[in-house]
């Protein structure tokens, strides 16, 4: 294994040569990633490695289930040869005896017989052919038993050689349990490396999970017009389309920290950190102002990590998908994940929340945020091809766009930008179905029989639910939209619970209009849905090959919620039996990769001390220059 790594490590930082590498060169490295993924996914390999005494003890096993399996095959052979003997002795000796009646009966017969038997005088020959049919009969009794004996000696090797182990599922089983077997901690900072990671494919990537644990980290990004945001902070960019996807896929692949995202800082160059302080710092009136305005941009924000920091790792989210703060669009989220062990294992972090664990989610979505810092501050990021995309699936969406919704192209402040669609046919009829719900209406009759019941009972909730759905569905409405909404009515405080008895309304406003209006916006279903759609799995497939250079080397397309999506995927390919945790401890065993104090840590500021002082450089070059 040193051998094999030293080879790769000098191979991954050897300096580039001019013009294409050799082929020798090629050839070095594709042997030594056979050689990695061997180590990593070929059970024969991990068994000589981690279990040589159970192989041995399942070797022998094998070995003496083999020659059990032969000795009462053969047994069972032997015994039905001889029982076949047997019966066709019995059949031979039952074919004699029938000859030996005839011709006994017609000894009996004859007059010389009966004469002799009138006078009692003894029948030498009946006499003869009476005992060679006694001593027929004789044996036949005697075959007859043996036969049982053989037959019930054969189903009982028969009962036995049906419970004899299969030693082909032996070894199966066997080296299936080699699958699951964890990789060391050091094997996990040694082989999980980006460059690694990229050569495997989503079948063996899979495979080397099932040796990793189980637990996950998780970015989702915005592609799409952002529909949602559950919280009052991160709200940028409601109704406005994204690329977050694409883009991160059209820059090398590489998930980016925010300073190299918002602020453009890809490397630590003297020209990159100029271009970085064009926009803001080197626009102040004077140096000092200058030099001001950096040390706001490097340290000032009102977030509870420090600004550095932040802005210099990228960010996950531990055993969930935090797709309600961050994502883009409801029911078609595009998220990456990594196993924990991998983003652990090759990257310093820090947990932004009070509980320090990667094996379950903060108590509170809002502080699930696991900072990870790229390995390098020149290029940072972190590779998708490290992790696996998650894509919807079955969505229906624009063959154009990818988007759920429809769209149209306009020019807002001299650019063209792609916006959303009021549906204002659905907007209209929903309006005009608020404003006319009486006691007597179907949904208010449902809601009303709920609220009798103090909105207690899911039996109640869900019939009440139901009619609302189905009423709204009656307006035009797709399924998922009508829940959508019935879901937005009775979410919170301000729907349908305390507003309607006192106003006759769907929530709190001005009037029943402003609220249905409200309502429909806060579900996202007053926006018109895509036409002439076609399933999300086939606009990226069409995308990617369109895009060959794009695609991402691990893909996983999905239905349902983002999170439950990761779940079933773990459960269906055998994730989860490798888990080292309780041995391990919350940080699985990388507690010298925590960062702890993101005020204290060196770690957390790698690069700063180099960027403040080439800035500053350049800030008084800039403004002496300019008197």
């Amino acid at each position: 294994m040193d051998n094999l790594e030293q080879r790769f490590a000098q191979q991954a930082h050897a300096e580039k040569p001019a013009g294409e590498p050799t082929t020798e060169t090629a050839e070095i490295v594709a042997q030594t990633i056979e050689q990695i993924k061997r180590t990593l996914l070929d059970p024969h390999a991990i068994s000589q490695k981690y279990d040589i005494e159970s192989r041995q003890a399942v070797e022998a096993e094998i070995s003496e289930v083999k020659t059990r399996t032969a000795t009462v095959s053969k047994s069972i052979t032997g015994k039905t040869e001889t029982l076949g003997q047997k019966e066709q002795r019995a059949r031979e000796l039952d074919a004699l005896k029938a000859e030996r009646v005839l011709v006994l009966e017609q000894r009996l017969e004859t007059i010389a017989a009966r004469l002799k038997k009138l006078f009692r005088i003894k029948d030498k020959s009946v006499a003869e052919i009476q005992t060679e049919i006694g001593s027929i009969e004789t044996e036949m009794e005697d075959l007859t038993t043996q036969a049982l004996q053989l037959r019930r000696e054969i189903e009982q090797l028969a009962q036995e050689q049906s419970v004899l182990p299969d030693p082909k599922k032996m070894l199966e089983a066997y080296y299936a349990k080699m699958e699951t077997m964890p990789l060391s901690n050091e094997e996990k900072r040694e082989l999980l490396r980006p460059e690694v990671l990229a050569e495997l494919s989503t079948e063996e990537y899979i495979a080397l999970w099932r040796r990793l644990n189980p637990h996950f980290l998780s970015h989702v990004t915005r592609q799409g017009f952002r529909d949602h945001n559950a919280m009052v902070y991160h709200s940028a960019g409601l109704q406005e389309f994204h690329d977050g996807l694409t883009s991160v896929l059209r820059d090398q692949k590489l998930l980016r920290p925010p300073m190299a995202v918002r602020n453009g800082l890809l490397a630590r160059d003297e020209a990159s950190i100029r271009k970085f302080l064009e926009d803001w710092a080197l626009q102040a009136e004077d140096e000092e102002e200058s030099k001001k305005r950096l040390n706001a941009q490097l340290n000032h924000s009102l977030a509870t990590a420090p600004n550095y920091p932040d802005k210099t790792a990228v960010h996950f989210a531990a055993q969930i998908v935090a797709n309600g703060y961050y994502g883009g669009e409801s029911n078609n989220e595009v998220f990456f994940l990594y196993p924990s062990d991998v983003l652990a294992s090759q990257h310093d972090y820090a947990f932004n929340g009070w509980e320090k664990d990667f094996t379950k989610p903060q108590s509170e979505t809002k502080w699930n945020d696991v900072f990870v810092w790229p390995s390098t501050i020149d290029n940072p990021g972190i590779s998708v091809d490290a992790g696996v995309v998650f894509l919807p699936e079955n969505t229906p969406v624009d063959p154009q766009t990818g988007s759920k919704y429809a769209s149209e192209a306009k020019i807002v402040d001299g650019k063209e930008k792609r916006v959303m669609v009021e549906d204002e046919k659905l907007v209209s009829a929903f309006v005009a179905w608020a404003e006319n719900l009486t006691d007597e209406s179907p949904a208010i009759q449902a809601f009303n029989k709920h609220r009798e019941n103090n909105f207690r009972g899911d039996t109640e909730q869900k019939t009440c639910y139901e009619v609302f759905k189905n009423e709204i569905m009656k307006l035009g409405f797709a399924e998922d939209v009508a829940l959508d909404i019935t879901y937005n009515l009775f979410g919170d405080a301000s729907g349908i619970y305390y507003a309607y008895p006192d106003s006759g309304q769907l929530g709190f406003g001005d009037s029943k209009k402003d609220v249905a209006i409200q309502k429909l916006r806060s579900a996202s279903a007053n926006w018109k849905r895509a036409e002439n759609t076609v399933i999300a799995k086939e606009y990226w497939e069409a995308y990617f090959e369109q895009h060959p250079e794009q695609k991402p080397k691990h893909l996983v397309f999905y239905d349902g919620t983002p999170t439950t999506a990761i779940h079933e995927f773990q459960n269906r390919h055998n994730i989860g039996q490798a888990n080292t945790s309780e041995k391990e401890g919350d940080l699985l065993g990388f507690d010298n990769r925590h960062v702890s104090d993101m005020h204290e840590d060196p770690r957390a500021k790698r690069g700063y001390n180099e960027l403040v002082t080439t800035a500053h450089r350049i800030i008084e070059k800039h403004y002496r220059t300019k008197k």
